[in-house]
């Protein structure tokens, strides 16, 4: 009985060791780790159909003035008088305003006391040298330092010789070496008078190009128009500070505007220099034909889109800067095809592709284009009739991700 009683105790001493050793296994165990379920990306679809595709391409272009210019004032001073307002006709040359020309007329009249200064001390310079003219070693005097020296040579070997006594050897170094010095004096005083002259010359020109400035300041205290057209921006007044650092006026030439678009690598084909394209002012109800002027030769580095411009005739000034204008081109006979908005085309290393979905998941497909215009593109491979082509949320989708088509249209361009 007791051996039994010591059975059952081992047997529960063992299960409760068991159940512990069990439970802090289970607490030991890393917990496992539920990994979130794929997020659906919501996108809008369109069916590809088949359908024309117009060769006309129409682009929404913008007015430009064809010339503007700011007036800027070449002196620093206070306005004195304006000539013109906002609105006024001027001519390139005429003058708009003037600057305050006290003060130049002081700096004029400064350079020209300085200017007379200069030319006085180039005058005494001159005449100095002229005064000296007879001490200048010319070729007499020259001459006269050669014999001379040639005679105390002669002496010497005579005197050596006993020929002659030493007075005469003495005598014949004394005149050598006075027209050694005379030779001298004469080359340092010409040295002199020329060096005077120098800079006299130079203080003269400096001179004169002070008081050439001047003229010219005071000249440029008129304010005048740097182009024909139109005052269109006077926001200084009387009395106002004018400087070279800020225009004090715009003006503008409205006999000729500039329309200019923006057009992708696609388009520039048909819109070469020279080429008739149709422009729309709609503000107006305007409707004329006109020439591409200008197809740009590089693209922005931000849009990668190429400017074209068109130049219009403007003889009333009835086109302004700003306004739009619809420029459309004529191209090819309308073909058929599958035809997809233009953003829902993408590019990747040079390669063209679109989102199609295909059982809930967008599925990357290469495409080839044909013909592209403003708002749509001509598809030449890559999409049947009735698949379903990503034309919103593309940009976030990558091959194979989950989708949810939140809206789907026939076409949406």
């Amino acid at each position: 009985m007791k051996h039994r009683r010591i059975l059952a105790g081992s047997v529960q001493a063992w299960l409760v060791l068991s159940l512990a050793l069990a439970g802090c296994s289970a607490q030991d165990e890393p917990p496992i780790e539920k990994k979130p379920a794929p997020v659906a990306h919501p996108v809008v679809v369109q069916e590809a159909k088949v359908e024309p595709f117009s060769g006309r391409q129409t682009f929404i272009g913008t007015v430009t003035a064809e010339a503007s210019g700011s007036v800027v004032p070449q002196v620093t001073g206070t306005i004195s008088s304006l000539l013109v307002k906002k609105g006024d006709a001027v001519k390139k040359g005429q003058v708009i305003g003037e600057i305050d020309p006290t003060q130049k007329l002081l700096e004029l009249k400064e350079a020209e006391t300085r200017l007379a200064e200069a030319r006085a001390r180039l005058t005494q310079a001159e005449a100095v040298r002229t005064a000296d003219e007879s001490r200048a070693p010319d070729a007499l005097s020259r001459q006269a330092l050669e014999n001379a020296r040639e005679t105390y040579e002669r002496v010497k070997k005579l005197v050596e010789a006993g020929a002659l006594p030493a007075s005469q050897l003495d005598a014949a170094e004394a005149e050598w070496i006075r027209a050694q010095s005379n030779y001298r004096a004469a080359t340092v005083s010409e040295a002199k008078d020329q060096a005077a002259i120098a800079v006299s010359s130079a203080q003269l020109e400096g001179a004169t190009i002070t008081w050439e400035k001047a003229k010219k300041a005071l000249r440029d205290t008129k304010i005048k128009a740097p182009l024909d057209g139109i005052v269109n921006h006077l926001p200084v007044a009387v009395g106002d500070p004018a400087s070279p650092q800020a225009a004090i006026a715009e003006i503008i030439s409205l006999d000729h505007v500039v329309v200019t678009i923006q057009a992708g690598e696609d388009h520039l084909p048909a819109l070469s220099k020279g080429k008739s394209v149709q422009v729309s002012i709609p503000a107006l109800g305007l409707v004329t034909e006109a020439q591409i002027s200008f197809a740009g030769l590089a693209a922005s580095p931000e849009t990668k889109l190429y400017p074209v411009e068109i130049r219009l005739a403007n003889p009333d000034h009835a086109i302004r800067p700003g306004m739009r204008a619809d420029v459309t081109v004529a191209g090819q006979s309308p073909e058929e095809g599958i035809v997809l908005p233009v953003e829902s085309v993408m590019e990747e290393d040079g390669r063209r592709f679109v989102f199609v979905v295909t059982e809930g998941r967008a599925i990357k497909r290469e495409v080839e284009t044909r013909e592209s215009r403003a708002t749509s593109v001509l598809i030449g491979e890559g999409i049947e009739a009735g698949e379903l082509v990503v034309v919103r949320g593309q940009s976030e989708l990558k091959d194979g991700d989950l989708v949810e088509m939140t809206r789907s249209f026939s076409r949406i361009y």
